[in-house]
């Protein structure tokens, strides 16, 4: 189509025997280029519609796809499947159709087995989102953020979109505007409730359903933690203690700002080190962590940790060093005990958080069930780790927290079902 208008602006000009001066002709590619890259961009959604019609069409000849599921689920990942377990297994009690796509081959999803749940790898990125703005369903859920912000479009045949928190930090430490365009979110504690109703006040957005239902993730390793103890039992390191250093990845991240620097000093204090980076430092820090990992190959008191569940590492650890990722709750509310970070500044660019008159819950919080350590003086690792051990301070203070942020234990699966449920029942 684009070859065809080329050739024909090229027939027509030579035709036209007149003087085109500089300043025309200018303007005349420029129009030229214009409207060749408005066709492009037609051409190319109309593909993606026609795709999508022909996907669509293919689902419904399959046996499990037959009636219209009332909710779609949306697993960016692997390591999501525990998020949303519980509440798959409730809804299937309440004999309610689930189509499940997933952006991993090797999702567990696909292991169950149910007339009720009809799961599909959608591949990643573009390719997913493709098929994702397109959905018709009466409710979508999601833990992914940004809908509506990036590639990641609300789809026209798709009544509400939820979003559930898989951690018990809130949303405003995710990227800006990250919860804006979703209609409802479930939450793990009443703690995740006051950025967002100041962010919507301020942005004067949709005001969100906002339901406490506990947190599915740590119900499901909660679950794992007795089998996890007994394993790192057969882990002991020749009577080493075993720190834990388990980063958030980009700007904040632990192996961003100090990388070998901090493992040094741990491993020259003759200390066991246990590696876990967050799986997505492996997608957009691959070069930094396959240095790390070159240069400590040979050492065999520093071990990586890439399993999708953490809970195993988690169980060995003495002690934990992490930046503001959300794994020093897991921590913290599954074995209370505390971890330590290095005492650095949070960079709010490029978050929500950069718009709150306050600081935010996660950073406030942090300080209490945490030891801070001077970047400066990593050399006295090893006292802090001692002193952060016996704390029993910060052990009071885990407690307390955890009964903010991480409510109705061994709930969540459930609550999250019946929430689900009513709200089908508000739409029919």
């Amino acid at each position: 189509m684009i070859l065809s208008v080329i050739i024909l602006l090229v027939i027509i000009q030579n035709s036209l025997f007149c003087y085109i001066d500089p300043g025309t002709g200018s303007l005349l590619f420029s129009a030229l280029f214009g409207i060749i890259g408005t066709l492009f961009f037609l051409s190319k959604a109309l593909i993606i519609k026609l795709k999508n019609f022909s996907l669509t069409n293919a689902n419904k000849k399959d046996k499990n796809s037959k009636t219209k599921s009332k909710i779609i689920i949306y697993g960016e990942d692997k390591r999501y499947y525990n998020v949303f377990k519980p509440i798959i297994e409730e809804l299937i009690n309440l004999e309610i159709p689930i189509i499940y796509y997933s952006s991993s081959e090797d999702d567990p999803i696909f292991e169950i087995k149910n007339d009720l749940l009809h799961s599909e790898f959608i591949g990643t990125g573009n390719k997913a989102y493709a098929k994702l703005n397109f959905i018709e369903t009466d409710i979508c859920l999601m833990t992914t953020p940004n809908l509506d912000v990036f590639q990641l479009k609300k789809s026209k045949g798709v009544k509400k979109y939820v979003h559930i928190m898989h951690a018990p930090s809130e949303a405003a430490l995710y990227c800006l505007y990250s919860l804006d365009f979703f209609d409802a979110v479930l939450l793990n504690g009443k703690n995740q409730i006051d950025d967002i109703r100041e962010l919507e006040n301020l942005r004067k957005t949709k005001i969100k359903e906002l339901d406490i239902i506990g947190s599915t993730y740590l119900d499901e390793l909660e679950k794992k933690k007795e089998i996890a103890e007994i394993k790192s039992k057969f882990k002991k390191n020749n009577d080493k203690r075993t720190v834990l250093i388990a980063p958030s990845w980009g700007i904040n991240g632990l192996l961003t700002r100090f990388g070998d620097k901090l493992i040094d000093a741990i491993l020259e204090n003759d200390f066991y080190c246990i590696v876990r980076p967050h799986p997505q430092s492996l997608i957009v820090e691959k070069e930094l962590i396959e240095k790390l990992k070159d240069k400590y190959k040979y050492n065999k008191n520093l071990e990586w940790d890439f399993d999708v569940d953490n809970i195993l590492s988690l169980s060995r650890a003495d002690v934990m060093l992490s930046d503001f990722s959300g794994v020093i709750f897991d921590y913290a509310f599954l074995f209370e005990k505390p971890a330590i970070i290095p005492s650095f500044t949070f960079d709010k660019r490029g978050t929500d958080a950069i718009e709150l008159k306050d600081e935010t819950w996660t950073l406030k919080t942090l300080p209490k069930i945490s030891v801070s350590l001077d970047e400066n003086n990593f050399s006295e690792i090893a006292n802090i780790v001692s002193e952060t051990i016996n704390n029993e301070t910060i052990k009071e203070n885990i407690l307390k927290v955890k009964e903010e942020a991480y409510m109705y234990r061994g709930e969540a699966g459930k609550r999250g079902a019946i929430f689900l449920n009513k709200m089908l029942k508000d739409l029919a």
